[in-house]
């Protein structure tokens, strides 16, 4: 399509050139313009699957099987006891991850082994405070606890500590961990959210500032959980994969 022809004055020139470009932003009669898809909407970071361990009771139920169905719970040691396949070591897995395991162990006992495993009662969810605390220990998770109620529940943090400065510890699965700074202080002066804690997290008030927490974690890590504790995953090679500021 051509555009407008101008033989006249440049202000004729101007308008008619205005006029081509208004008609052609208008659709046609009878036409519609195309619909424009509705942004995305963002995308929230999944939280991973909860992970089996020592204290949690497991209902073992088979679809077609069902004298082998079972109510077990998870020993300190990790493990759990079937008949017919004997022990299987459940610490770690999620229950998707059991079920397939499960499935594998019977399909050389029985012939249609589809089971299913649901965690009837979890184990007592808990966190673990250290540092500069009057006395660093495990915290029971009842409901939602923010870490600096954690501290406080502790007994609240010594004079020495650096409440700018705590470290936290969150395990994301598959031995992965995230670590990250936490600066209290400014949730104490309501400047700044206070962190929810998940279960097994660590939380770490240290007595001056540390430059690089994931350098931190790795190298006193031992140190930092005792090992009378049980946590679902090694805290001693655990790997560090984000860290933020």
């Amino acid at each position: 399509m051509r555009g407008p022809r101008c033989s006249g004055s440049y202000g004729v020139c101007l308008h008619a050139a205005c006029l081509a470009i208004v008609l052609a932003a208008v659709p046609v009669r009878g036409q519609q313009a195309a619909p424009q898809p509705p942004p995305a909407a963002p995308q929230e970071a999944e939280t991973p699957l909860y992970r089996l361990q020592p204290g949690d009771t497991l209902d073992v139920k088979f679809d077609y099987v069902p004298e082998l169905n079972e109510t077990v719970k998870v020993r300190p040691d990790g493990y759990i006891s079937l008949p017919r396949v004997g022990e299987i070591r459940v610490q770690g897995l999620t229950a998707p991850e059991l079920t397939a395991e499960i499935r594998a162990r019977y399909a050389a006992v029985v012939r249609q082994p589809e089971a299913t495993v649901i965690v009837r009662e979890f184990a007592v969810q808990q966190v673990f405070v250290g540092g500069e605390v009057a006395s660093p220990g495990v915290v029971p998770l009842h409901g939602q606890v923010t870490a600096l109620q954690a501290i406080l529940s502790t007994g609240g943090p010594r004079t020495t500590a650096r409440l700018s400065d705590v470290v936290l510890l969150r395990y994301l699965g598959n031995n992965q961990a995230e670590v990250r700074r936490l600066d209290l202080r400014k949730v104490v002066e309501g400047k700044e959210q206070d962190a929810v804690l998940r279960p097994f997290d660590v939380v770490f008030v240290p007595r001056s500032r540390i430059a690089r927490v994931g350098l931190f974690v790795e190298q006193y890590i031992n140190s930092l959980v005792p090992r009378s504790i049980v946590f679902p995953y090694n805290l001693n090679t655990v790997v560090i994969n984000r860290v933020e500021p």
